[in-house]
């Protein structure tokens, strides 16, 4: 039977379908309307026009790249107020090279030393509440990022080993320790501010840097257009030249991160539009209607309802929430989303900011048209929820895998040994799963000799995630694949918590190790809280 969504009839679309996307479908990759945001993992944004000219203009020609970056410096100046900028190749990279310039400046011993900082300032302090995903970057550097929760504890580890404090700009206002209450000890300690402002909004005069922070670092594939693995710096001259010297094209810490000539012109075009254009003007004039857009095609459908919500320190500031009743919409949120990424054209929805009877939608790299098909396509889905929901398997529980396992992790390079304790009551299982560093819950079921769970592990900045799907063989093994992932907690949902990849795995009986029923229960229980 063909279950394949109804929602919009391709041949009426026939020119949006051949023209948008086309080189992606030669490749065998289908398109999606984007409604997910400015994730880079769907690409960001596209850049815009203006941006697009000035990279095929900066490829006619050939510049000093340290010539251009002494002139995209003062250009960057020039736009936001601030000392110095730098265009770097990426926000995650920026952290990297803030980090190196904060310990080594560029002394050229040192430079070459990285990341090894024996002997040298090398911790970066982030306060507790702000700690944040892409802290690796930091230590790349060979940074040891240390948390602090009050003043006092600020105050005690400012001994003369710190190299940077790093703040997370859009958590800045609700945390324990914002800027402003770091700005003096900082100062009287000769420790350097950055502010990771990745998808906020840069501005003239910067806000960051009028408050006091040394350094900022803005995102230029998100909102602002530039080319996606672009970054804007800004701040102390001195430190945003040594970030520089420190990355490519120079043979130091920084040569793998680099950014081409094409890049640079196109960031710098790109951040001018922003602040100055009329163009940029309209386009966000244009996120509020496509919203209300796809609203009016919601607005009198049963059981549904929609509103519009403002996000604080978000440059976009509204997105529309659509929720609805379970009573007569038999589907939920990852139901939706996985049949509209099935239909075509593809619809990507956010998946982290659903809840099982609500989704999020953001208008930012929209088109009109494409708010037109999207109203449609949910309208039809909450018209025909049969639609939606795939067949579910109505098997009963054929095995019972209570008990200790040892499992044998096949990783694309490398292996590993884990170790599992499940409790199984009906076709639900409950346990604890054991890596080599950590413990996580194990929450799933088994259908039939099927075998399917996850096993959440809590840490920071990142929960890391196993998805394990598997079948009994009759010499008593269990086999299958694992998805392999991690997100922060404020991220929750399928795509990043299979963001590493898969794996193999083999789990047999372990006669050795082996915890009692009471033992997990309790496990278990004082695990509550955790993400489901």
């Amino acid at each position: 039977m063909n279950t394949r969504p109804e929602f919009v009839q391709v041949d009426d679309l026939s020119a949006l379908d051949h023209t948008r996307g086309r080189i992606y479908r030669e490749l065998g990759v289908e398109p999606f309307i984007q409604c997910a945001g400015v994730r880079t993992i769907y690409g960001a944004s596209n850049p815009s026009d203006e941006v697009i000219a000035a990279m095929n203009g900066a490829a006619e020609a050939f510049v000093d790249m340290d010539e251009l970056a002494e002139a995209a410096g003062q250009r960057i100046a020039e736009l936001t107020g601030a000392e110095w900028g730098v265009i770097t190749a990426g926000t995650a990279a920026t952290l990297a090279l803030s980090t190196a310039a904060c310990i080594v400046g560029n002394n050229p011993e040192l430079m070459l030393q990285l990341p090894d900082t024996s002997g040298l300032r090398n911790k970066v302090l982030i306060p507790s509440d702000q700690r944040f995903a892409y802290e690796q970057a930091i230590r790349l550097a060979g940074a040891e990022i240390v948390g602090i929760a009050t003043i006092e504890e600020l105050v005690h580890a400012l001994d003369g080993s710190v190299a940077m404090i790093c703040l997370l700009g859009r958590m800045d206002a609700a945390s324990a320790l914002p800027l402003s209450s770091l700005l003096s000890l900082a100062r009287a300690h000769s420790v350097p501010i950055l502010v990771d402002a990745a998808g906020l909004s840069p501005e003239k005069p910067d806000r960051w840097i009028k408050k006091g922070a040394d350094l900022v670092v803005y995102a230029g594939g998100k909102y602002i257009r530039a080319p996606q693995s672009t970054a804007i710096v800004l701040g102390n001259e001195r430190l945003c030249k040594a970030i520089w010297w420190n990355g490519a094209p120079h043979q130091a810490f920084g040569r793998s991160m680099k950014v081409g000539k094409e890049e640079v012109v196109g960031a710098l075009v790109a951040l001018d539009r922003w602040i100055n254009f009329q163009s940029a003007k309209d386009e966000r004039d244009r996120w509020l209607p496509r919203l209300t857009q796809i609203e009016a095609h919601l607005s009198l459908l049963p059981g549904v309802r929609t509103e519009l919500l403002s996000w604080p320190g978000s440059v976009t500031a509204v997105r529309l929430k659509v929720s609805w009743d379970t009573g007569s919409i038999s589907f939920n949120a990852e139901d939706l989303r996985l049949a509209l990424l099935r239909q075509r054209p593809r619809i990507l929805i956010h998946d982290f900011w659903s809840t099982p009877t609500s989704i999020i939608l953001d208008p930012v790299n929209l088109t009109d048209d494409e708010a037109e098909i999207v109203g449609c396509a949910l309208a039809n889905a909450f018209r025909k929820p049969e639609s939606i929901v795939q067949p579910a398997l109505n098997l009963r529980a054929e095995i019972d895998v209570s008990g200790s396992w040892r499992i044998e992790m096949q990783f694309l390079h490398g292996s590993a040994t884990h170790q599992m304790s499940i409790l199984q009551i009906g076709a639900m299982i409950s346990g604890v799963h054991y890596t080599g560093s950590s413990s996580g819950v194990v929450s799933g079921g088994v259908h039939g000799r099927h075998i399917q769970f996850e096993a959440a592990h809590e840490r920071v900045p990142i929960w890391l995630f196993y998805g394990f799907d598997g079948e009994l063989a009759e010499d008593g093994s269990i086999s299958g694949t694992v998805r392999l992932g991690g997100t922060a907690k404020e991220h929750l949902g399928p795509v990043f918590k299979r963001q590493f990849g898969s794996a193999e795995w083999r789990a047999t009986v372990d006669n050795v190790t082996r915890d009692s029923s009471a033992e997990v229960g309790r496990y278990v229980a004082s695990t509550q809280g955790r993400p489901e």
